[in-house]
């Protein structure tokens, strides 16, 4: 199933827009299982009730369902560590990324067999007496990724296919790490990147402290 981490960031504000992160994060979580989501994890950076930011890990067509809360929210209240003069706007960002699971090994007895295309054929050689004629050789495709590799190193098919199948299961194992790196940078990028002044959902807060969309009840 697609997955995919909605972020909700403060970037490197201060404790009250830290506040509103843990009050977006809690109403979208609620929202995405509204609209037919799965919500497998919930990670939070910073102590809990006012964390830097927040993110959901969520199965199912995550870029549809929520679409309309990708952006900046605005929270118009007043900060009730200021006093009178702590009235004001407090902006997160809400940005949605592809899951990258971490790489899991290089072992290849861990492949899937079902994500395997495995042919055997003839090893390479010197003409004449030579030649192999036993198709000892092995080449292994990973569908997924598109991935080959050919073994035909070694006297038996067995052992050149488990050569073929480690070898695979390493250059997976560096593809992964790689987009998940990517992945990572592209989260750090947008956990600075908050545009104040132009927001697509505002609140305030009611009696209770809680959230209430576009300044309604």
């Amino acid at each position: 199933m697609t997955s995919h981490v909605v972020q909700i960031t403060s970037g490197t504000g201060p404790v009250e827009v830290r506040r509103f992160v843990a009050l977006v994060a809690a109403r979208l979580e609620a929202l995405a299982e509204a609209r037919g989501l799965a919500v497998a994890e919930v990670s939070a950076h910073g102590a809990a009730g006012e964390p830097r930011s927040m993110a959901l890990y969520v199965d199912g067509d995550v870029p549809a369902a929520l679409a309309d809360e990708v952006g900046t929210h605005a929270l118009i209240a007043r900060g009730r560590d200021r006093g009178r003069a702590g009235r004001k706007r407090w902006f997160v960002a809400v940005s949605i990324h592809p899951h990258q699971p971490g790489p899991t090994g290089g072992r290849g007895a861990d492949l899937p067999r079902a994500e395997l295309v495995i042919t055997a054929c003839r090893a390479g050689g010197p003409g004449g007496q030579h030649v192999n004629k036993v198709s000892t050789a092995v080449r292994v495709e990973h569908v997924p990724t598109g991935l080959t590799v050919r073994s035909a190193g070694e006297r038996s098919q067995q052992a050149n296919l488990t050569r073929a199948l480690d070898r695979l299961a390493a250059l997976i194992h560096a593809r992964t790490a790689a987009a998940v790196a990517v992945a990572a940078r592209a989260r750090r990028r947008d956990h600075y990147r908050v545009e104040r002044g132009r927001a697509i959902r505002t609140y305030t807060l009611d009696g209770d402290g809680a959230l209430c969309p576009d300044g309604g009840p």
